[in-house]
């Protein structure tokens, strides 16, 4: 009875989530912004880490940003007997296309990680990838408008992922 009743209780919660589509050529969250890949990989980091991410992989193109996932349900959900707590992870690349640097982002939750049982669930659909989102068109805005890294980053902290997605969403949601 009690395996019915946690079988009834996942299924409820997995229909309330939602999906998201991004409309870019990735099919990600994705932006092109003026400035050198330095520069954005250096506020984009500087966010992530202001918001308690890990950098744990640095190469020309591509970061890793990880951090311990604070939802239980995920936890839950997809957390295992070796390691039940799970983490978010999302993955940068960066592609300098000469008077742009072209980011797109891959968000996953991550169970076992570092293991050789490591799996990665996709989340690039899920609503928290209107955050990252967003934070990339913040970060696009800042540079652009040619402030400092450091401001950028001082700017683009004050609003967690989790926050910008549910404003996001609360300007997408139609009005009654």
């Amino acid at each position: 009875m009690k395996y019915i009743a946690a079988v009834v209780f996942c299924i409820s919660a997995l229909s309330g989530c939602q999906s998201v589509q991004h409309q870019t050529a990735s099919g990600r969250p994705e932006a092109s912004i003026a400035a050198p890949a330095d520069q954005v990989k250096t506020a984009f980091v500087g966010s992530m880490t202001n918001y308690g991410y890990q950098l744990t992989r640095d190469s020309q193109f591509q970061i890793v940003m990880e951090r311990q996932s604070d939802n239980a349900m995920a936890n839950v959900l997809l957390g295992s007997n070796y390691d039940p707590t799970v983490e978010a992870r999302v993955t940068a690349t960066f592609l300098d296309m000469g008077a742009q640097t072209r980011v797109t982002a891959d968000m996953g939750i991550v169970r076992n990680g570092g293991s050789a049982f490591e799996a990665v669930t996709p989340m690039n659909n899920n609503v928290d990838s209107l955050g990252v989102q967003n934070l990339l068109d913040e970060i696009k805005t800042g540079l652009e408008s040619r402030k400092s890294v450091g401001q950028v980053v001082s700017e683009a902290s004050t609003r967690t992922i989790g926050a910008r997605a549910q404003a996001v969403k609360a300007t997408q949601s139609p009005q009654s």
